[in-house]
């Protein structure tokens, strides 16, 4: 009972309130599952991708309740910059974060935050390794995300959550109507960049938790080279324009 009257008065508080109230309520920072919506078989992905790659900055667009960021934390000491755009989340997630050492929560819209932290020195250092989970509802700034991302940053690895995985339909994805699917399709920004796209290596039926899609693109040359030795992941080559339409070659 007590949780579900801080739930309601929540809904109607300014930001900062609101974020109070929620850090109140027992167990919301796992709602979902825990880190990466609870999928053990992806977490297994990012643990290795980790291994493999040192990264000299991460980046995270949807901090949500930070579960994620602070589990992006143990994996490295690389800077960490997290972009929430809603005031409610920001402040929670923040609040959670300021023990977190060389974590930076920042407030706004991801897509045209990306930019300036691409000008700037700690968050465009070595590879960067971003995880893009700001679409929600109404708000899907993923096209400018990438494009941001491409034009901004030369070796990266990106991890899109919620994202169709063409072949396994047992995998979970944001379809807001035409145009606004998380899919293959909405590549588009990196088709000229040179980015290969690799799939879950594990099928549906052995994830564990919300079991929602994603997918990673990695630049070619050195992140390339060694997400291709991974287990856990399924190159399906580079990015191709095709009419209006992406998908990728089947080699490279």
């Amino acid at each position: 009972m007590r949780d579900l009257v801080l739930r309601y008065a929540a809904r109607a508080a300014p930001g900062p309130i609101a974020a109070s109230l929620d850090g109140l309520r027992h167990g919301l920072a796992e709602e979902f599952g825990g880190p990466f919506n609870g999928q053990e078989r992806r977490i297994e992905a990012i643990r290795e991708i980790f291994a493999r790659v040192q990264f000299g900055s991460i980046v995270e667009t949807g901090t949500y309740r930070a579960t994620t960021t602070l589990f992006l934390r143990e994996l490295s000491d690389a800077p960490i910059a997290t972009i929430e755009v809603q005031s409610r989340y920001y402040h929670y997630a923040k609040k959670r974060l300021r023990d977190a050492p060389n974590v930076t929560a920042i407030r706004g819209d991801s897509a045209a935050k990306l930019p300036l932290l691409a000008a700037r020195a700690p968050w465009n250092r070595g590879p960067t390794f971003f995880y893009l989970d700001a679409h929600w509802l109404n708000s899907l700034p993923l096209a400018g995300e990438l494009e941001a991302i491409g034009t901004g940053w030369k070796d990266y690895a990106v991890m899109v959550d919620d994202f169709r995985v063409p072949d396994d339909p047992g995998y979970a994805y944001d379809d807001y109507g035409p145009g606004a699917v998380l899919e293959p399709a909405i590549l588009a920004p990196l088709a000229s960049s040179n980015v290969a796209v690799y799939w879950p290596a594990a099928p549906s039926a052995t994830e564990t938790g919300a079991r929602r899609g994603w997918v990673v693109l990695a630049t070619a040359g050195l992140v390339d080279d060694a997400l291709r030795e991974l287990g856990t992941l399924r190159r399906a080559g580079y990015v191709v324009p095709v009419m209006d339409d992406v998908r990728t070659t089947a080699a490279g």
